[in-house]
């Protein structure tokens, strides 16, 4: 019998920690991989990985971690198993504030009880089976430690160079775009950050969180960092969002759920028709999906800038750059694909002389 080829599949939360985490195993000589599979899809395409064993990590959203090993195992990989575990208070203050942590109600982005159900339900199973799990606390006061104890049970030994401050996401077989500039930012204090942030929950949100995780958090000593706001009831999905229908062609009209993209397209192409650049700030998850809905429109756009961006970027054949070339082109339309920090992009290009209120399309305010 042909020796099956292993497979480390590694899941936690959204904001859970999970890509610090899988950033610093693809560091690792013997891995190759997946940074961070969608959420919505399995990848089955894993052509790219040359290393003796591949790596894959996902977060437990639409799928939980039983289905997705199953398919690897039926694809004839030795599936193992690991599990991050973060603070379920932390992990929701920083999820709701995201855009892809959008409260639905599809498939692609189910109600947040229903992801953290679910990943409770994968902690539940790696107890019972004893399967390794990481804590995200634990790995950040103490890498090496932590990282030294995941491997015990995993095929690979503990490697110094999953220590290393930094390495190109070049190196890795699949990155997507909304964790290239984080994955390349990791040594410059994004881990103490991550872990420090407070926020403001619901009351009914804190509420939910202590009483369905009571186990974990007791196991853990996890509890409540954040404010609690008592007038606020925000544990309810929200049938229908913005940030996710933006361009789902007849939805949109059926939904009326972004009356801003029919303005969005009539400005840029306003825009070009006067022979002016078109520039789409935010090259997270948002960005990508916004330059695609531009591009089907056929506008072109003429840059993606990003606050952390390096020259050699590239998205959907659109050039990635910084704030250092906003002048550039002061005489066209910045589209900001950011809602958490929206505020923060039009502030960054209001300091330039030559752009103004006029110059900028923000979809951060609703």
């Amino acid at each position: 019998m042909t020796q099956r080829q292993p497979l480390i599949l590694a899941t936690g939360l959204q904001s859970g920690g999970t890509t610090v985490v899988s950033h610093a195993f693809l560091k690792h000589p013997e891995l190759d991989g997946i940074l961070d599979m969608a959420s919505d899809r399995i990848e089955m395409n894993l052509a790219r990985v040359s290393a003796p064993v591949v790596w894959v990590k996902m977060t437990t959203i639409a799928f939980r971690w039983e289905e997705v090993a199953a398919v690897y195992e039926q694809q004839g990989y030795e599936v193992y198993p690991l599990l991050i575990v973060r603070n379920p208070f932390d992990a929701w203050a920083s999820l709701k504030h995201k855009w892809y942590g959008l409260n639905g109600v599809t498939a692609e982005d189910p109600p947040l009880m229903l992801r953290f159900s679910r990943y409770l339900k994968d902690w539940l199973q790696f107890k019972q089976h004893g399967w390794p799990v990481m804590c995200f606390e634990e790995f950040v006061a103490n890498p090496e430690a932590a990282l030294n104890k995941a491997c015990e049970a995993l095929p690979i030994e503990f490697n110094a160079a999953m220590l290393e401050a930094k390495s190109s996401v070049d190196d890795i077989a699949y990155v997507s775009e909304s964790n290239a500039s984080f994955a390349e930012n990791l040594s410059q204090g994004v881990i103490g950050n991550v872990a420090k942030r407070i926020a403001t929950l619901a009351e009914d949100e804190v509420n939910w969180l202590q009483s369905t995780f009571s186990q974990m958090n007791d196991e853990f000593g996890y509890s409540n960092r954040h404010g609690v706001d008592a007038s606020r009831r925000e544990l309810a999905p929200n049938p229908f969002d913005s940030r996710r229908y933006l361009g789902f062609g007849p939805q949109v009209l059926a939904k009326k759920v972004s009356a801003k993209l029919s303005a969005l397209l009539k400005v840029c192409r306003e825009v070009q028709t006067k022979k002016c650049p078109v520039v789409v700030y935010g090259q997270g998850d948002f960005g990508e999906y916004l330059l695609t809905v531009l591009q089907d429109a056929d506008v072109k756009v003429a840059a993606v800038m990003d606050t952390y961006a390096t020259e050699q970027g590239i998205i959907l054949g659109t050039p990635v750059c910084g704030p250092d070339r906003i002048n550039e082109y002061q005489s066209g339309m910045f589209v900001i694909a950011s809602f958490q920090h929206a505020a923060e992009i039009k502030r960054t290009l209001l300091t330039s002389r030559a752009i103004t209120e006029a110059h900028i399309f923000d979809f951060g305010v609703q």
